[in-house]
């Protein structure tokens, strides 16, 4: 089984300590791992309609709903919340931290050994409570599907006949940027000319389809569907405010001559190249003194950032063995003279 992102939806039951636990984890494949959930009385529970099938975007909005309700009616829920989620932070830190239950998680969700996954969970509770009736479902996504999934939500249609009086636009066929909603940025963080990762919603014509696929065969299925991501070149991009200005359109550039359009959540996140920018958007954009810093300047921050820190290491280096000579020429005649001493006194 492959995929790139799995959740673990979960409902849980202990009649030993009178409490109800729904919540969720969800990770990338073997990397991060982000969890929540809300622990409350179980006289509550007949007020939960959460359906563990739903999908992950959607019981989230449950859980922070349910979460506020249960709160008007009950301030013991925010103290037994804040005591469980400390308690599970803690086990797993225990267990080698987040990073380590994904690859666990991820590696037994590939097995398909469902069994096994229950036991994992258990395995976090087991210190809070001895017994435990649970319902869970294991869900996976490619950053496709993922993609796709939020696409959904969005009215492309409300959209296009906003900008039909585009002539630069009505021709253009469409793309979608590809989601990445643990490691991914906001399209606000991407600028003209950077690099982004996209998936080809549909051709305008035969001709254009089959010149890209020729050009990028090993992107397409056998039924010239857009499987793998493509790796696009953003070449205008404009907020619509007559639209919304939650949203964002972009032209794209592909290979050499395919240009196409997307329309762009902006609270959505985006996936960029981890081997470049990993855990580095967020320091240097404080550094900045200016209020959006685009992919690309980030990226030659980055390289003077590397190249600042080899040119020290390697400074440091050559100080750090000069250092260590003057010392051992020091403590060589120091011992020298000290047998030089002991000689003279034997001989007296």
């Amino acid at each position: 089984m492959f995929f790139d992102f799995f959740s673990i939806k979960i409902y849980a039951e202990s009649k030993a300590t009178d409490e109800c636990f729904v919540g969720y984890f969800f990770g990338k494949a073997k990397e991060k791992l982000e969890y929540k959930f809300v622990c409350f009385p179980r006289r509550y529970k007949g007020q939960m309609s959460v359906d563990l099938n739903l999908p992950l975007s959607s019981f989230k909005e449950y859980l922070t709903k349910f979460y506020q309700e249960l709160l008007v009616k009950s301030a013991d829920v925010s103290e037994m919340t804040g005591e469980f989620m400390r308690y599970i932070n803690l086990q797993i830190k225990k267990n080698g931290g987040r990073e380590a239950l994904s690859v666990r998680l991820s590696k037994i969700i590939q097995n398909e050994e469902n069994d096994i996954i229950r036991m994992e969970i258990n395995d976090l509770f087991q210190n809070w409570t001895s017994s435990l009736e649970m319902e869970l479902v294991v869900e996976t996504s490619t950053y496709e599907e993922l993609t796709n999934s939020f696409l959904g939500e969005i009215d492309n249609e409300h959209f296009l006949s906003s900008i039909t009086s585009r002539n630069d636009l009505m021709s253009l066929p469409e793309v979608y940027p590809i989601v990445d909603p643990l490691d991914g940025v906001s399209i606000d963080n991407f600028d003209i000319g950077d690099s982004i990762y996209c998936t080809i919603l549909g051709f305008s014509d035969e001709d254009e389809q089959r010149k890209v696929i020729e050009e990028f065969p090993d992107h397409f299925d056998a039924e010239n569907h857009n499987t793998v991501p493509l790796e696009a070149t953003i070449v205008s991009k404009e907020i619509l405010p007559s639209v919304s200005k939650n949203f964002v359109l972009i032209k794209v550039q592909i290979g050499a001559e395919f240009v196409a359009k997307s329309v762009v959540l902006r609270s959505i996140r985006l996936m960029y190249d981890p081997d470049k920018m990993h855990n580095r958007l967020s320091s240097l954009k404080e550094e900045a003194n200016e209020e959006a810093l685009s992919l690309a300047e980030v990226m030659n921050k980055y390289r003077k950032m590397n190249n600042v820190s080899v040119q020290k290491l390697e400074d440091e280096g050559k100080s750090n063995f000069g250092d260590f000579f003057l010392t051992l020429v020091l403590l060589l005649m120091i011992t020298g003279l000290v047998i030089i001493i002991v000689y003279f006194f034997l001989l007296s």
